[in-house]
C-alpha cells in the first residue's frame, strides 16, 4: 500500500502526549495521578513493539507475550478486571478469580492486537482509538470517574496530535510500539469502566471497539480455514479490499502522491464504521440487551460486506475513480 519509505514511532509522538497528560493532571490534582500506573502497565507492550519498529525484526509471539504481561500487570496494579459479560454461565466462570485472569488478559492482549491489525491505512487505526477514547471520556464523565475520564482524554488529545502529522499525507506511522501502545490502554481503560461503575454495559466497549475486534477475529477464523498459521500477514483485511476494489485512484500506475491520495481516500471511506459504534455505543451505554443485538448486526453486516469486496461484486455507484481530465492534457502536451 505503502511506496514511500516512512519513519515508524508514531508510538513516541503518542507516548509524549500522554504523559504531558499526565503531569497537567498532576497539576490540575495537586500532584495526585490516578491513572499514572496505566503508563506503567503499557511499558512491557510498548518497549518491544518500539524495538520492532526501529530493527524491522521481531516475533509476533514475544510481542503478544509482551502484551499479555502489561495485562497482567494491569490486572495486579489497578484491580482492571472482567467481573461479568452480562452472558449467563460465563458470568459465573468470571465470578472465579483465576478465570476473570485468564479472560481480562486474554481480551485486553487481543485488543492490543486489534489496534495493529487496522493499522494499515493514513489515519485509519488513529480515528478508530480517537473515536474510542473520545467515547470512553464522555461515559467517564457521565459517571464521575476520576481515574479514567482523564486517562481517555490524554489519549484521545495525544492520538488527535499524531493525526495531524499522519494524516493525510501519511508522514509518519504509528507503528507496532504505538498500535500495541494505545490498544492496551484502550483495554485498560475499557476493562477498569465497566469494573468501577456497574450502571457501565460490559457491551459499550465492546461495541466502541466492535471494528477492530471483529477484524481480529475474522482474520483468524479466514486464515484458519485456508490452512494457514493465524498469526501470518496477509493483503485480505477489509480495508485492503476497500483500498483495491473501491477506491480505484488511477489505477496502480500512478506517482507515489496518487498511492498516498489514494491511501487516505480510502481510510476516510471507514470512518464512519467507527463513528457509527461510536454513536450506538453511547446511545445505550448502560443497556446491554441493545448493544448486544447492535454487535451481532454489526458482525452480520461486516461479513456480507467482505464477502461483496473478496468476490468483486462492489456496486459500480461505489467505485471511486480519479478524473483523467489532467492526465490526459498532459499527455496532449507531451506529444506535441
Amino acid at each position: 500500500v505503502h511506496v514511500i519509505p516512512t519513519p515508524r514511532i508514531g508510538g513516541v509522538a503518542v507516548l509524549a502526549g500522554l504523559v504531558a497528560g499526565l503531569f497537567a493532571t498532576c497539576v490540575i490534582n495537586g500532584g495526585i495521578c490516578p491513572w499514572s500506573l496505566l503508563l506503567l502497565c503499557g511499558a512491557p507492550a510498548f518497549a518491544w513493539g518500539l524495538i520492532e519498529d526501529l530493527s524491522n525484526r521481531g516475533a509476533v509471539a514475544v510481542r503478544l507475550a509482551l502484551t499479555a504481561l502489561s495485562a497482567a500487570i494491569g490486572f495486579v496494579l489497578l484491580d482492571a478486571r472482567i467481573p461479568e459479560l452480562d452472558v449467563v454461565g460465563l458470568d459465573y466462570a468470571l465470578g472465579f478469580s483465576a478465570v476473570s485472569f485468564v479472560f481480562t488478559v486474554f481480551a485486553v492482549t487481543g485488543v492490543a492486537h486489534s489496534i495493529n491489525i487496522i493499522d494499515g491505512l493514513n489515519g485509519l487505526a488513529g480515528v478508530v482509538a480517537m473515536l474510542a477514547a473520545i467515547g470512553m471520556a464522555i461515559v467517564a464523565a457521565i459517571v464521575g470517574d476520576t481515574l479514567v475520564f482523564p486517562a481517555a482524554c490524554a489519549l484521545a488529545a495525544s492520538i488527535a496530535g499524531f493525526l495531524l502529522v499522519n494524516f493525510p499525507r501519511g508522514r509518519i506511522f504509528l507503528g507496532d510500539g504505538g498500535a500495541y501502545l494505545v490498544g492496551l490502554l484502550l483495554g485498560e481503560l475499557a476493562v477498569l469502566l465497566v469494573h468501577r461503575n456497574s450502571e457501565v454495559s460490559p457491551w459499550f466497549p465492546l461495541m466502541l471497539l466492535a471494528y477492530p475486534i471483529w477484524e481480529t477475529l475474522f482474520s483468524m477464523f479466514r486464515r484458519k480455514m485456508r490452512g494457514q498459521s493465524t498469526g501470518n500477514a496477509d493483503a485480505l483485511h477489509f480495508h485492503t479490499l476497500v483500498y483495491r476494489r473501491v477506491v480505484r485512484w488511477r489505477g496502480f500506475e500512478g506517482k507515489p502522491r496518487d498511492y498516498v491520495l489514494r491511501n487516505s481516500i480510502a481510510s476516510m471511506c471507514l470512518w464512519i464504521v467507527p463513528a457509527a459504534c461510536l454513536g450506538v455505543a453511547l446511545a445505550f451505554w448502560d443497556n446491554s440487551l441493545p448493544l448486544q443485538l447492535a454487535a451481532a448486526v454489526f458482525g452480520i453486516s461486516y461479513t456480507l460486506a467482505y464477502r461483496r469486496l473478496v468476490r468483486f461484486r462492489v456496486p459500480g455507484w461505489m467505485v471511486l475513480r480519479a478524473v483523467q481530465k489532467a492526465d490526459d492534457e498532459e499527455a496532449k502536451l507531451a506529444s506535441g
